[in-house]
């Protein structure tokens, strides 16, 4: 469990920077001299991915996490994390079906 909390935190941030990208693309008139974010295409496409399957791995974390803290079977996850995650789920769910 330790190791798919910290998969999600690396999925929720690569959201974050997928929807700070999506702002900087829709934000630059045509100044830069590629109409991309970031000027690798690769790394760019990563994230995009990442992000998107954030909502995904998110609700299942939240849910396996919830399941166990009921039981009382929570193992050594730092707490920072888990809030962490728990407010990014609230982002991707107003940013994917509130807001859009």
């Amino acid at each position: 469990m330790r190791f798919f909390s910290k998969l999600v935190f690396i999925c929720n941030g690569c959201f974050i920077v997928s929807v700070v990208m999506h702002f900087v693309e829709a934000g630059h008139n045509g100044i830069a001299k590629t109409d991309t974010a970031v000027p690798l295409q690769f790394a760019e496409g990563t994230i995009a991915v990442l992000g998107l399957i954030s909502l995904l791995v998110n609700a299942i974390f939240c849910i396996v996490f919830a399941g166990l803290a009921t039981a009382k079977k929570t193992k050594q996850i730092p707490l920072w994390i888990v809030i962490f995650n728990f407010t990014a789920l609230l982002g991707e769910v107003y940013w994917y079906f509130i807001d859009k």
